[in-house]
């Protein structure tokens, strides 16, 4: 069943401003760079030791375990960068996603957070993430523990996410395959599309709005943001693979969807009309 948002887009808050005050400008510069170190030496304690586990244990430890983790340390680092002025994240519909198991999840891509958001939101997920990514020191132990897909294992990217789908597992995937650029999104790859007509899986459509420019592709992590970095999520249709379509078919059904509700202004990424 699709899920309805409100019925007019609520009027958008001035999106933040620098302060023009020095100190203020280097206090929160401060709280915004404590916060993404803090994130990275957490992944560099827990990561190792996942990594640790994995080698030892081999598949002997339950994927969910991994998946547990890996939400509770984006739900609780998330938490508090939101009380200490560094994000304002909004996604009042998260709760009808805690109870749903073997679905796809299929979210544009506009920064680095939104995977920390929604894999910190949705219990028992996985997420189809960059091959490079599974041996990062700060993510990739988690990763292989929670039993993350690498995005470039060809059919077996496929054929792991299927499993993942009848296994009643959660698959993330962004189906523009890197952060937005230009357009509302970028165009789609199909990967998402191909596991969705194998398994039948229903593709529940997340958007996300970015204001500033703050962590998309092309900005310096170690540029200053104005805080707090705001994201809002909505839930929008539910897609469902219609008989004898074939994957291009559902992709461009889908880059369609996407592309007649977000537009991309340069700083924001934010929906032109309410979601269905």
């Amino acid at each position: 069943m699709a899920t309805a948002c409100a019925e007019t887009i609520s009027p958008r808050p001035p999106i933040p401003e620098l302060p023009k005050s020095w100190f203020l400008r280097g206090w929160n510069y401060f709280l915004q760079m404590a916060s993404f170190i803090s994130f990275f030496a957490i992944g560099l304690v827990v990561s190792p030791f996942c990594a640790l586990l994995v080698t030892l244990s081999g598949d002997s430890i339950p994927a969910k375990f991994g998946q547990i983790l890996i939400r509770q340390l984006f739900r609780t680092w998330t938490q508090v960068s939101t009380s200490i002025g560094v994000f304002d994240i909004s996604f009042p519909e998260a709760k009808e996603l805690s109870q749903v198991r073997g679905v796809i999840l299929a979210a544009n891509h506009p920064t680095v957070m939104d995977a920390v958001i929604l894999l910190g939101t949705v219990p028992r997920s996985v997420c189809i993430m960059r091959a490079s990514l599974i041996n990062n020191p700060c993510l990739g132990g988690a990763a292989r523990l929670a039993r993350f897909v690498a995005n470039d294992r060809g059919p077996a990217l496929i054929r792991q996410g299927v499993e993942k789908i009848l296994n009643r597992e959660n698959l993330l995937i962004f189906p523009e395959g890197t952060r937005t650029v230009t357009d509302g999104v970028n165009p789609f790859k199909q990967g998402f599309a191909l596991v969705a007509t194998k398994s039948g899986a229903p593709i529940h459509t997340v958007f996300i709005e970015r204001d500033g420019r703050y962590l998309g592709k092309g900005i310096s992590f170690f540029a200053a943001s104005p805080l707090p970095i705001r994201y809002r999520l909505h839930l929008g249709k539910v897609f469902h693979p219609h008989p004898d379509e074939s994957a291009h078919e559902l992709t461009t059904r889908m880059e369609e969807y996407f592309l007649d509700h977000l537009h991309n202004t340069g700083r924001t990424i934010q929906l032109k009309k309410p979601v269905p």
